[in-house]
């Protein structure tokens, strides 16, 4: 028995599968990226952002960091969280959030083929820990949205999952940034 022409025609007809609900756009390559790739497409993507706006980076900024936060602005640690809309849902998950990390902020970063939305989290007021319920939420546009734990028994490393109608159209970013910032004295 060929077991690699078995799996040879498994891989193929779920290409097809996936193929077929492939839609085009101008990011459309992301699809191609695996998780890691596209956490440091947010990432470096939020950094250029801040230098384009003018708005203050800590010069520890100019080097991928390695610790609970992606970004430094005024001190102010940020942490930023990208995924890609799956192919049979309008649904993002954003991984790898670990509430027990000291940031401030969480910038979700939500990429469709065509466009990119997003969400800005103020950690003090967004974040909620339920302890009769033992579960942690964040709160997006009012409403709690559960974080969920990627792995069972694993209550480091969070998942939360939005739809795109929980993300905002990216055409609002700069106010909303600039907003947060300035309602934290970072910026002028």
């Amino acid at each position: 028995m060929d077991f690699n022409q078995v799996l040879l025609n498994l891989v193929e007809k779920k290409y097809e599968e996936i193929e077929s609900k492939r839609r085009s756009g101008i990011f459309e390559k992301i699809l191609r990226f695996e998780g890691n790739a596209i956490g440091q497409i947010g990432e470096s993507f939020m950094k250029e952002v801040f230098e384009l706006l003018g708005l203050p980076l800590d010069p520890c900024n100019k080097e991928i960091i390695h610790d609970e936060y992606d970004l430094l602005s005024k001190g102010k640690k940020v942490e930023i969280k990208t995924a890609r809309k799956g192919l049979n849902n309008n649904n993002f998950q954003f991984n790898g959030i670990n509430p027990k990390y000291n940031y401030d902020y969480i910038i979700l970063l939500g990429i469709t083929v065509e466009s990119v939305h997003y969400y800005i989290i103020d950690k003090k007021q967004d974040y909620i820990y339920k302890h009769k319920e033992r579960k942690e939420v964040i709160r997006i546009h009012n409403k709690e949205k559960q974080l969920v734990a990627m792995n069972p028994g694993n209550q480091a490393n969070y998942k939360l999952t939005l739809t795109l109608s929980d993300l905002k159209p990216i055409t609002s970013f700069e106010k909303d940034l600039r907003a947060f910032l300035i309602h934290d004295g970072l910026c002028v």
